[in-house]
């Protein structure tokens, strides 16, 4: 998947109405934020969705979903993109929605 696939995969995710048209962004009338690209777009966005969601697959508290998606995202910013923190936190959240994570 490449990263604006990623972006409007997770722009869906977090609700959006109207996804997005990233090849010709003048034919949306609103456009979300390059999460891929934003730590702050990922916070505001994804973030308390993606601990919800997280809490909910395996039952564990608000407090053990924020660990394990914070390791979930430290493993993938040390092991595949070594320095892009934004792209790495939407791959492991995407690891969440594909219902991935054990």
């Amino acid at each position: 998947m490449n990263e604006q696939e990623l972006n409007k995969k997770l722009a869906e995710w977090a609700g959006w109405k109207q996804v997005i048209n990233y090849n010709d962004p003048s034919m949306n009338e609103e456009h979300p934020p390059l999460l891929t690209q934003s730590l702050d777009a990922c916070f505001k966005w994804l973030w308390r969705k993606a601990i919800q969601t997280l809490a909910d697959i395996d039952l564990s508290s608000i407090e053990e979903a924020i660990h394990k998606l914070f390791y979930l995202w430290a493993t993938e910013r040390v092991i595949r993109l070594n320095d892009e923190p934004a792209l790495a936190l939407c791959l492991a959240i995407e690891k969440l929605i594909d219902k991935e994570v054990k």
